[in-house]
């Protein structure tokens, strides 16, 4: 059992740095359209960054939830990295896995944080697609910045929730030094 505190923390931090980053660009607007790729850089660092903080929580989190309810879930432990990387499936397996880990965590009924979420971060694309066709970049819009400011809300809470439900689980105190295995 690992402790995910530090991972969490670390997701909640590269996720509120990304939603300021894209906050950010929205204040710049369009006029900003000459400095568009440092600024594509920048956004693609920190998202790349967040991305990968946040599986690596995930992956804990739910090789922790196996420990919890073995055998109860829809998805290996595998699934919480490589379900993000199969073309089409990556639209709902993470989700899945979010779902089954904050369950097996001890978390019970509708979790409206991860559907909400998991849902704007969907709706975010479509909205992204019709923004380029008026604007010349998408980042610049405040709608997509909407979806994104929503979506990364709702996700810093799951992530508080999940990982409070574990620490609780397992009866760690926040002075316990839990060694962190690999992730």
């Amino acid at each position: 059992m690992s402790d995910p505190r530090r991972l969490a923390i670390a997701a909640q931090v590269v996720i509120c740095v990304e939603l300021l980053t894209q906050f950010a660009l929205v204040l710049l607007g369009e006029g900003a359209a000459e400095d568009f790729p440092q600024a594509m850089q920048v956004m693609a660092l920190v998202t790349g960054v967040s991305f990968v903080v946040l599986i690596c929580w995930l992956r804990r989190c739910r090789l922790n939830a196996e420990a919890f309810a073995p055998g109860t879930h829809r998805y290996r432990p595998g699934f919480a990295i490589g379900g993000w990387f199969i073309p089409v499936a990556m639209f709902w397996i993470p989700r899945r896995v979010t779902l089954d880990t904050r369950r097996a965590s001890g978390l019970s009924g509708r979790s409206l944080l991860v559907e909400g979420w998991w849902w704007t971060r969907l709706v975010k694309v479509p909205v992204a697609l019709a923004v380029t066709s008026s604007t010349t970049n998408p980042m610049f819009s405040p709608y997509v910045a909407l979806l994104s400011t929503t979506s990364g809300i709702m996700l810093l809470l799951a992530i508080r929730e999940i990982t409070a439900a574990q620490v609780a689980r397992t009866g760690t105190r926040p002075t316990d030094a839990v060694p962190a295995t690999a992730v």
